[in-house]
């Protein structure tokens, strides 16, 4: 199956496209070999090789990373985000994996959404009864319904899984 992404790196914009065994970047073929160690990859590519470490996720969604010893920050888009993004939804580039969890013990009156939808942070998702009022319960994140896990007039615990973004 082919993946094409986007990486921006220190202003550079590479477009990155790998299927069954064969890279393309900027369109053309490659040879690249990954080592992994711990949390250490050693990577060649063509007659380059780079030892690169993931440092940590920062907060606009972008990596950090240690290339060769030199701190650089990296994004990484894939195809549906570079879709969003070309449709003016930039705030739908950051897309976030979640869990949207019970708060409370309760009866589900109304999903209000599907998977494989697209949603926003704050827009709600299911209509969860207790104590008699209706509470709707809202995506903590944009993202991708990848799944729902309750159904019309279930009864929920507190902290079950109620819906999960991608």
């Amino acid at each position: 199956m082919s993946r094409k992404y986007t990486a921006r790196i220190d202003g550079k914009e590479f477009v990155i496209e790998h299927d069954d065994g064969r890279v393309l970047v900027n369109g053309e073929e490659v040879d690249v070999e990954q080592l992994r160690l711990g949390s250490m990859r050693i990577l060649r590519v063509g007659t380059h090789r780079y030892d690169v470490t993931s440092l940590q996720r920062e907060d606009d969604g972008t990596r950090s990373v240690r290339l060769n010893g030199k701190r650089l920050r990296v994004e990484l888009e894939d195809e549906v985000a570079a879709m969003l993004r070309s449709f003016g939804g930039e705030k739908a580039t950051k897309l976030h994996a979640a869990i949207v969890r019970s708060p409370m013990p309760g009866k589900i009156t109304r999903v209000l959404v599907r998977e494989g939808e697209l949603i926003e942070a704050g827009q709600g998702v299911l209509i969860l009864e207790a104590m008699k009022m209706e509470n709707e319960i809202k995506a903590p994140a944009a993202g991708i319904v990848k799944a729902v896990h309750v159904s019309e007039s279930d009864a929920v615990e507190k902290n079950t899984a109620l819906i999960e973004l991608s």
